[in-house]
């Protein structure tokens, strides 16, 4: 079985049906999977509102994660809000924005400030904010530097610092690639 399935992308490009068609046949088939135990969990990646709300009406099983772009310049939360009213887990990838994060001052000074890096920093500052968050790398030093950040709070200060630093920056898709 497998702990957690997801739809990656919630466009499609099928020859003749919708987005949203494709989406519920997927969804369907997931369910299905879910249900005979092949599937702990089913979820969904980069949806937005309206993608989930398509679900709620065209399937059974409501996701049991939404797997979205999150760090101090994407933070989303009426989606954040959306889910966690539904019971969708929020999930964050990206929580380092690609490494743009890693240089921005207010972000310099907080891990200054905290003696961390600015990594620990955003991936702190994500989990503060109740999102799971899954930080990539390659590196084992930097896995290992990730995994830090429980030892440590950020003053609700400063996380109120960062949580200002939302300018609606997609640093791994473009929004306006999916309908």
């Amino acid at each position: 079985f497998l702990d957690l399935y997801l739809i990656h992308w919630p466009d499609a490009h099928v020859p003749g049906k919708s987005n949203r068609e494709v989406r519920a046949e997927t969804w369907g088939a997931m369910e299905e999977l879910y249900e005979k135990g092949f599937c702990r969990s089913i979820g969904v990646s980069n949806f937005l509102i309206s993608h989930l709300e398509q679900l709620k009406e065209d399937c059974v099983i409501t996701p049991h994660v939404n797997q979205v772009e999150y760090h101090p310049f994407q933070r989303p939360q009426e989606l954040v809000d959306y889910c966690r009213s539904r019971d969708i887990v929020f999930e964050g990838y990206c929580p380092l924005a690609k490494g743009e994060a890693l240089t921005h001052p207010s972000i310099i000074q907080l891990a200054k400030k905290y003696g961390r890096t600015p990594a620990q920093i955003c991936i702190r500052w994500s989990i503060q904010n109740g999102i799971v968050t899954i930080p990539k790398s390659t590196k084992a030093e930097r896995i290992q530097e990730n995994c830090k950040v429980f030892d440590f709070t950020i003053a609700e200060d400063d996380v109120e610092i960062l949580n200002g630093m939302h300018d609606g920056r997609h640093v791994s898709w473009d929004p306006s690639l999916i309908v």
